[in-house]
């Protein structure tokens, strides 16, 4: 019977040092860094700007924001055929992404431009629209 406890004892302390040692194993395991430096990196988040070109050539277009601020963007590609067709004064959209502190261009488009509709009802009796047509006039 004391044979039988002793080696059930034994048994227990080897699985417990087993254990232990494949848990150290691991962990030694996970604190490595990847072994892979050429992992890829996560991509760069895009963002947006819209402003007024102030000039282009064929690298880079700098564009002058709502605020006056101005930015420089590199463009290369299609990116920059593209912009071929843009000229100073033009309000343009950009999506770009930022890499090492550089704006690199990826895509360029003209900006919608908002025209504020004229007020009809600034001016009643102004309108040069014919009787009954004006939407201001007051509904029965």
């Amino acid at each position: 019977m004391r044979a039988k406890k002793l080696f059930v004892l034994f048994l227990g302390l080897a699985f417990l040092v087993g254990t232990v040692g494949l848990a150290v194993a691991q962990e030694k395991k996970m604190d490595k860094p990847a072994a892979n430096p050429c992992a890829a990196k996560p991509a760069a988040k895009a963002k947006t700007a819209e402003g007024t070109v102030k000039s282009i050539s064929d690298t880079s277009l700098v564009v002058e924001g709502k605020d006056k601020k101005e930015w420089t963007f590199a463009i290369s590609g299609k990116v920059a055929e593209s912009a071929k067709k843009l000229k100073a004064g033009d309000t343009v959209k950009i999506s770009y992404t930022e890499d090492g502190g550089k704006m690199m261009a990826s895509k360029v488009t003209m900006a919608k431009m908002e025209k504020k509709a004229a007020n009809p009802c600034a001016a009643k009796g102004a309108s040069t629209a014919p009787a009954g047509a004006n939407p201001c006039a007051a509904r029965k």
